[in-house]
């Protein structure tokens, strides 16, 4: 295992969670070969050895291929198995189902305009086949990943905002068909609640980076990441005034799994740093502070580039419900970067 993993893995391990609520469990992950879920089925492997919690991991997937190549170190490891899923049709997994994390989607602004139906899809209708699969597998917890954006369009004065503090959002605009898809698969969780009461916790995650993240996805900090592994210096497309906050994406995993044993039935949790930084900040940053040994430059780029999506000026949320259950911000933006590129480098 990368160095760069054993370590962050240690440091998710050092939150005093109540791990052994999950021993001999088994934990459903969709999208697994997505960054995120990738990150947290490895360190779920991890805690297994660490903890003896003898721990099942399910993994869906709609190319198996693709997701075993990723995985390719760990596929003799019994506690762990894929599937390649169809989230859209009947969901037919006859292993053993206690709680599922529904990571599957489809994120990224390229897409929003030429595969809007593509973006909505696993969020409504693969949401509601999860629901009715965990019907039928009476679990324990359904563990939603939703999207700090699904506040919309919010005043500055009501900011940091809470889990019920909404702003508006243009459900006709292509930039919104993400948003207002992750906004409708939470309406559908608590409908599912209600009725079929079935337990679900809602999180909130603003931007997450870390080991993994698709650098070609167009949005910036992943273009910045991209550049400083390639030593080139980095372009700036915009002015980049909007605000947005990082969070390292073993803080985000503490938060997922924290969550997942003690999140409150029916609730919605924001996770998010505490720190609030500028585009142009962040490669300012970047360049001046973090690698100032490569001797990197920032460079205005007279070409704009704008993908379509809501531009929110400010992303800041309060994460106070979530720390109330002990979940702790422990990477700075600095050790977050450098143990990105570092990850990448090796």
């Amino acid at each position: 295992m990368n160095n760069v993993l054993k370590e962050d893995f240690s440091n998710i391990l050092q939150n005093k969670f109540s791990w052994k609520k999950l021993k001999n469990s088994s934990i459903l992950i969709t999208g697994a070969s997505g960054y995120l879920a990738n990150y947290l089925i490895k360190f779920l492997l991890y805690l297994n050895e660490k903890e003896d919690l003898n721990i099942k991991i399910v993994g869906t997937t709609r190319d198996i291929k693709r997701t075993k190549e990723k995985f390719k170190s760990h596929l003799k490891n019994k506690k762990l198995a894929f599937f390649q899923t169809n989230l859209l049709s009947n969901i037919n997994i006859k292993e053993k189902v206690d709680y599922i994390i529904h990571m599957a989607s489809l994120a990224s602004p390229k897409f929003y305009e030429s595969q809007p139906v593509d973006v909505m899809e696993p969020n409504i209708t693969g949401t509601i086949n999860l629901l009715n699969f965990s019907k039928k597998k009476k679990v324990k917890k359904f563990l939603f990943i939703s999207t700090s954006g699904v506040y919309g369009f919010v005043d500055d004065h009501k900011r940091p905002n809470n889990e019920s503090t909404f702003g508006y959002l243009d459900n006709t605009l292509p930039e919104s068909i993400y948003l207002e898809s992750k906004r409708m698969a939470e309406t559908i969780c608590i409908a599912y609640k209600n009725q079929y009461k079935i337990p679900i916790s809602i999180i909130r995650p603003s931007i997450s980076y870390g080991p993994g993240i698709t650098l070609n996805d167009g949005r910036s900090f992943a273009d910045f990441i991209n550049n400083i592994i390639k030593n080139q210096n980095i372009k700036l497309f915009s002015k980049g005034n909007v605000m947005r906050n990082f969070c390292y994406i073993s803080d985000v995993v503490s938060g997922i799994l924290l969550i997942l044993i003690k999140g409150k039935n029916g609730e919605s949790y924001n996770l998010a740093s505490k720190k609030e930084t500028s585009i142009k900040m962040l490669a300012n940053f970047l360049v001046k502070e973090v690698f100032p040994e490569r001797k990197l430059k920032v460079i205005v780029s007279k070409i704009k580039k704008k993908l379509l999506r809501a531009e929110f000026k400010r992303t800041l949320v309060c994460c106070n419900k979530v720390k109330k259950l002990g979940w702790v911000e422990r990477i700075s933006l600095k050790d977050g970067f450098r143990r990105t590129v570092e990850w990448y480098e090796k």
